[in-house]
């Protein structure tokens, strides 16, 4: 779900290591670096990526590098989940739309359109369960928030096994009619290679078949959430609420003749484009962490509220998510620096 131009992935470390502990943050700045290291966390999942353009060179006393070279002495590898973790379901933008009590939320705005295919395969009845169950878990069959979707229809399928054939089903030389089931599952262009090794250790055949076609015109996962307020506020009460629940201040744009809010859009961290199509999506209000003050005069007299909320603001409950998902069964320990440290506010 990465946009084409994220750096997102395994940025520093090895393949291979093994993963002793994992901090979770937001930025990968020298005080963050410095509290894994003594946590004995020798992984750091990031949502800004350390590493942005290419480094040229190593060399102290530039802020990048520093963090680069200071993640090496230490041994501490660095994955990045940005834009995709944006994207993504349960990720940054669901968890600021479910902070701000969004009902009925959708997704809206920009994406990265995918590249995905239909794979059809034929096979026995009584192998059909056994089959979709090893294609869904190398990756097929994944469409929104469902997983394990697929389609099957009944027919027959005939054969004559030749020699060197070991056919499962009758015998060399004889013309075999067999009850078979079509099945169908869409997958994600790069999940072909696990699919399709998933398909030949699960299906009975010696030789089975299939079709895996190109499916044009999908258009990805988009970024944005929109949902409604559980009732109208006013700019006022809105901003209350922004500030109340994302322990922020908010600078907002509020149109002249801008009545209540309902229908709220919102894009975490630096996101202020995305107003435009907010305002298509039907949004009353648009929410993000920055907006420069002459995108504010032009949504605004465009007839669209923009709040600028912080990126730190936008961004950290996600990650927080993201904490959770990942301990699950082990110690979390939240740290929360001192006022003023690394120029954060706490949360």
């Amino acid at each position: 779900m990465a946009f084409g131009f994220d750096r997102i992935g395994l940025l520093i470390g090895d393949p291979a290591l093994a993963v002793t502990g994992v901090m979770v943050t937001l930025d990968v700045s020298l005080g963050c670096i410095s509290e894994a290291q003594a946590k004995g966390c020798n992984v750091i999942v990031a949502h800004h990526p350390l590493i942005w353009d290419p480094v040229k060179r190593l060399v102290a006393g530039s802020s990048v590098e520093d963090r680069v070279m200071a993640c090496i002495r230490a041994g501490i590898s660095v994955i990045a989940a940005h834009t995709n973790w944006d994207c993504a379901p349960g990720g940054i933008n669901d968890v600021l739309a479910s902070l701000l009590g969004l009902e009925g939320v959708t997704a809206f705005g920009s994406s990265n359109p995918q590249s995905r295919l239909k794979l059809t395969v034929f096979v026995p009845a009584e192998g059909r369960d056994r089959l979709v169950d090893a294609l869904s878990a190398a990756g097929a069959g994944v469409i929104g928030n469902y997983v394990r979707c697929a389609f099957w229809g009944s027919g027959v399928g005939t054969f004559r096994p030749v020699a060197g054939a070991s056919p499962v089903i009758g015998s060399v030389g004889s013309v075999q009619e067999v009850t078979e089931d079509r099945v169908e599952m869409m997958l994600e262009e790069s999940a072909a290679p696990a699919v399709l090794a998933a398909l030949r250790a699960a299906h009975p055949y010696e030789e089975p078949a299939f079709d895996l076609v190109a499916v044009r015109g999908n258009a990805g996962q988009p970024a944005g959430r929109i949902g409604v307020l559980p009732s109208p506020l006013s700019a006022a009460e809105f901003l209350a609420v922004l500030n109340d629940r994302l322990q922020t201040r908010t600078e907002m744009w509020v149109p002249r003749a801008g009545g209540p809010i309902s229908r709220v859009a919102v894009t975490g961290g630096a996101a202020s484009d995305e107003w435009a199509a907010a305002r298509a999506a039907g949004a009353d209000a648009f929410v993000t962490g920055e907006v420069p003050h002459h995108l504010g005069m032009v949504a605004s007299d465009a007839g669209m509220m923009i709040a600028a909320s912080g990126h730190f603001a936008t961004e950290h409950p996600g990650m927080m998510r993201m904490a959770d998902l990942l301990s699950v069964g082990v110690p979390v320990h939240r740290y929360e620096p001192e006022p003023g440290v690394e120029g954060r506010p706490l949360i």
